[in-house]
């Protein structure tokens, strides 16, 4: 596993946050420094390592660390630089209602998705030389997605205030009357280069790809294939088949083998190109450490 960084996505209920887990856990044994990231809202590192998680770094031990990004608390970090920093362009009469319509975008689903986003950008460039590896466990399909389109338009919405600001700082010079804060146009450049850096890394192929987890099924299966088509730049590192349930002879368990079966063999049809891992149903769940590593031990 060669890439620096490595998204684990994929449809809902398939397995993601136990595959990124023993992924980071199994590279963790050849000695290699790694982080590993939720920024699924329904957080399952907890569960899974079976330690309190915060919106803060945690180390588990000498060479893996986790992180569980907490969207609501990183909205409410977002507002109030953005809060701060408008307050500067409207009289102090106003800055009521600009802290109600503020408290109410905080809630919104679309802000805490890009202060999540933020964080993560955040995270990743300024943290990336720490780490051999940064695995990010993303929440379903859609969300992931979006991760990947919202980079470039972040660096396109920053792009255009950057124009604007330096612009204003322009002809207020020109004017001989400086109101503008150069402090901000430092931190819109700042993040202007972090934005296209960011996505810089995303579409390279040796520094960043994605291991898609599905269960041998209908819309397992269609959803992998569509998230394929939509992130063409993106390098595919492998297709994690979690949940392969054993031969049985039992009518029910026998008639279901026969549909996996099928299954199987679209999905070696339709993604032959691709590096498949394919990892058993298990008899019981996943509650200790050695457990998790163990899921993709044979792969490594």
């Amino acid at each position: 596993m060669d890439s620096k960084i490595i998204f684990v996505g994929g449809k809902g209920g398939v397995g993601k946050s136990t595959i990124a887990s023993s992924l980071a856990c199994n590279l963790c044994t050849k000695d290699k420094k790694i982080l590993l990231i939720s920024t699924d809202p329904a957080h399952n590192l907890s569960d899974l390592f079976q330690i309190k998680l915060s919106n803060n770094i945690t180390p588990l031990d000498k060479n893996l660390s986790v992180l569980e990004i907490d969207p609501k608390k990183e909205a409410q970090n977002y507002i109030k630089e953005i809060s701060r920093n408008n307050k500067a362009f409207v009289s102090p009469n106003s800055y009521e209602m600009l802290d109600k319509y503020y408290q109410s975008a905080m809630e919104n689903g679309i802000t805490q998705e890009s202060a999540l986003f933020d964080k993560l950008i955040n995270l990743t460039i300024d943290t990336l030389d720490s780490w051999d590896h940064i695995i990010i466990d993303t929440a379903p399909t859609g969300h992931t997605l979006r991760l990947f389109t919202l980079a470039n338009t972040l660096k396109t919405w920053n792009k255009t205030i950057l124009k604007n600001q330096q612009k204003n700082i322009h002809l207020e010079n020109i004017l001989g009357t400086p109101q503008s804060d150069e402090n901000l146009l430092n931190r819109l450049e700042m993040r202007y280069k972090k934005y296209t850096a960011f996505q810089n890394l995303l579409h390279d192929k040796k520094s960043c790809g994605i291991i898609f987890v599905l269960n041998p099924d209908f819309l397992s299966i269609k959803e992998t294939n569509r998230a394929i088509q939509s992130l063409s730049k993106i390098d595919i590192k492998a297709l994690a088949i979690n949940k392969i349930a054993p031969l049985s002879k039992e009518d029910f368990f026998y008639n279901r083998y026969k549909i996996q079966e099928k299954y199987l063999e679209k999905i070696n049809k339709i993604f032959k190109k691709y590096t498949k891992w394919y990892i058993p149903l298990l008899d019981k769940d996943i509650l200790q450490k050695n457990q998790i590593q163990n899921l993709l031990e044979h792969i490594f």
